[in-house]
């Protein structure tokens, strides 16, 4: 790779824009930018030269144009007056101006009285490339030696500085002056200067600037791959993918999302796809060091513009724990503030490895990373954390540590946590609950034991859709009707157990007719028809059914808090008064919702066909109560409902006096 390298990081800095170029004093752009200054000559590269330049050469640089450039050669300063770096642009100037060869009627005579000699015009028409004549001087002079004269030398100084006019020597054969000065080896110092003036204007061909030329495509095509790989892997980064294959050889199939990416946009721009084509080995831009680093620099990016919303303003901080795919501790950090603009945002910040889970390893990690951006622990105004025991300690717990660092830096506990804690502990107190879903669990197990499961009950679901179009009982439109599949509940988000019971209802008669297929299939062994013929009974029972209806009206209800409560922009304000909300809903479903509530159960059963017990028989607690047959449990499911709702408003009832 050609030109100096430079680190990745300064691809992403501001590069300042080319100074344009400055109209000279007529008004033109000028061949030089030389700046002359009123009171002095110009630096040069030794201070004793300058003491040796005559009076007369003393000049004030401006903008020189090709009319202010000095014509006669014996009234020019010598070349090392000008600064080193506007000589070529002067050399260019007198190159379009040419040699300076005036044609006067009758040009003054020198010499002895005897045999009196002056410049004759032939002899322009001899030397017609380099020779000059100074009127001022009455003498002879070379422009390539001048232009390219630039330190004082003796040899060189009677055609560039004082000037030839001892004209007798001109016509004197081989020892001719001006042949003299030419020289006779292909290499003397004239003819240098001559080839070098010759092919001052052929600058775009010199090899220097065909190497400047040719290195200035090549870091166009360095600095297009590189953004190239920069876009990628920021598309890949915020669409949560990999970026790394498990074969990235040449021969592969595929070589991994960022290497395929890569290939795919350069299909849709020519200059991309040249520059990925024509790479060097040392150029690619694709190694997996070059990934992190340009990772590791996006996101410090973006931390100084998360730094620089937060500002000087107070701010609160979440953490959170859990081990990866590797077994690693890691501890991620999300900062809370109120922006500039007075909303609240919430900006995940960084991501760090522990090596254990202890308070003061915990507050150790936390200050280093604060420290490391300028943030003050000073000016945390809350804590936001789970209920371990390391993190909520009155004593020794990482907030206690934080509390003694700074006092307003109070500790909340999730609230959404809290609410998942409560449901989880309500269940637990109610038997039947629980048992339900063991239950639930235990049936999607049997119809996601295979692929073949999974396509019956789409089929049977797609088959009930197209019946009940046909007769009417559901309406069509964009988004309604569509497929879907019995969804599994999650140990730790209790917001979806509300989802799959609903999923349990919705597919209720297609689950029923997958399980009794199974029942009866002959290429099924004893276990497994056993295990349908047992879900079976579950779901073709009334108390089923009935804790079904019962769990899908009050989660539905805590999901709506649970929900509300994750919130970026959520308060404790509007937080308490979603929980009261929640309290009231709940309250008014134990006064009011009883009736509706079997009801409810009631169509479902008449529509798939289960048996209802008689709920105008007196209650009769037994065991041991035969399939299928009437049961007189009206008040014992009263009771359920009646247990599992004062369970979760006693939970609740805690989280509002917390907060």
């Amino acid at each position: 790779m050609m030109g100096k390298q430079k680190h990745i990081t300064s691809f992403f800095n501001k590069r300042k824009e080319p100074e344009k170029d400055t109209p000279t004093s007529n008004g033109e752009k000028g061949p030089s930018n030389i700046q002359r200054t009123n009171d002095a000559i110009p630096s040069t590269e030794d201070d004793s030269i300058q003491e040796e330049v005559p009076a007369s050469h003393n000049i004030n640089i401006v903008d020189i144009g090709l009319n202010s450039l000095e014509r006669d050669p014996g009234l020019r300063p010598p070349m090392w007056v000008y600064p080193v770096g506007k000589r070529d642009e002067i050399r260019r100037a007198y190159k379009i101006l040419k040699v300076y060869q005036p044609r006067l009627k009758r040009y003054p005579l020198s010499g002895q009285v005897q045999h009196r000699r002056s410049f004759q015009c032939a002899w322009y028409d001899k030397f017609p490339d380099w020779l000059e004549y100074s009127p001022s001087k009455d003498a002879a002079f070379c422009l390539p030696c001048y232009l390219y004269y630039e330190t004082p030398n003796s040899r060189m100084e009677t055609f560039t500085v004082s000037g030839f006019k001892n004209w007798k020597r001109v016509n004197n054969g081989k020892d001719c002056a001006f042949l003299t000065h030419i020289g006779k080896g292909p290499c003397s110092s004239h003819k240098n200067a001559v080839q070098s003036f010759k092919g001052i204007r052929k600058q775009k061909g010199h090899i220097r600037n065909v190497l400047n030329k040719q290195s200035e495509a090549q870091i166009k095509q360095n600095r297009l791959r590189l953004k190239t790989s920069i876009d990628v892997i920021r598309l890949l980064t915020l669409q949560a993918c990999p970026l790394r294959g498990h074969d990235e050889s040449i021969h592969s199939d595929n070589q991994g999302n960022f290497l395929e990416y890569r290939k795919n946009l350069a299909l849709y721009n020519k200059d991309v796809s040249k520059a990925i084509r024509q790479a060097p080995y040392n150029a690619k831009y694709i190694a997996p060091s070059i990934q992190k680093e340009i990772l590791h620099i996006i996101s410090c990016k973006i931390r100084n513009y998360i730094r620089e919303e937060i500002g000087d303003s107070k701010f609160c901080i979440i953490v959170d724990e859990a081990r990866d795919e590797s077994k690693r501790e890691q501890m991620g950090l999300v900062l809370r503030f109120v922006d500039k603009c007075g909303s609240i945002m919430e900006r995940f910040f960084d991501l760090v490895h522990v090596s254990d889970t202890t308070a003061v390893t915990l507050k150790g990690e936390l200050c280093t990373v604060l420290a490391r951006n300028n943030l003050a622990i000073e000016n945390i105004r809350g804590q936001g954390y789970d209920g371990a025991s390391n993190i909520r300690g009155e004593w020794n717990g990482l907030q206690a540590l934080f509390l003694s660092d700074c006092p307003y830096a109070y500790y909340v506990h999730c609230f959404a946590h809290r609410l998942q804690l409560a449901l989880v502990a309500a269940s637990r107190d109610v038997s039947h609950v629980h048992q339900f879903f063991s239950h639930l669990s235990f049936i999607v197990n049997v119809i996601s034991a295979s692929p073949k499961r999974q396509d019956e009950l789409q089929t049977k679901k797609a088959a009930e859709i197209e019946f009940l179009l046909s007769i009417g009982e559901l309406e069509t439109g964009r988004g309604s009707n569509q497929k879907c599949t019995l969804k599994r509940a999650g140990d730790t988000r209790w917001g979806s157990h509300v989802y799959s019971i609903r999923s349990l209802i919705k597919m209720y008669d297609a689950i029923v007719s997958v399980m009794e297929k199974i029942k009866v299939d002959k290429f099924c062994n004893n276990h497994q028809r056993g295990d349908a013929d047992g879900a079976l009974d579950l779901m073709i029972s009334y108390d089923f059914v009935f804790i079904a209806h019962m769990m899908e009206s009050i989660l539905g209800i805590a999901d709506v808090l649970s929900q509300a409560l994750q919130q970026k922009n959520q308060d404790i304000v509007n937080a308490l008064k979603l929980v009261s909300t929640t309290k009231s809903l709940l309250q008014k479903m134990r006064e009011d919702g009883w009736s509706n509530l079997v009801e409810k159960v009631g169509s479902f059963c008449e529509q798939h066909d289960i048996l209802i017990p008689d709920m105008s028989a007196p209650y009769i607690a037994r065991k041991g109560r035969a399939r299928h047959q009437p049961d007189q449990v009206t008040k014992d499911h009263y009771y359920r409902v009646e247990i599992f709702i004062a369970s979760i408003d006693k939970q609740l009832h805690v989280i509002n006096k917390s907060i």
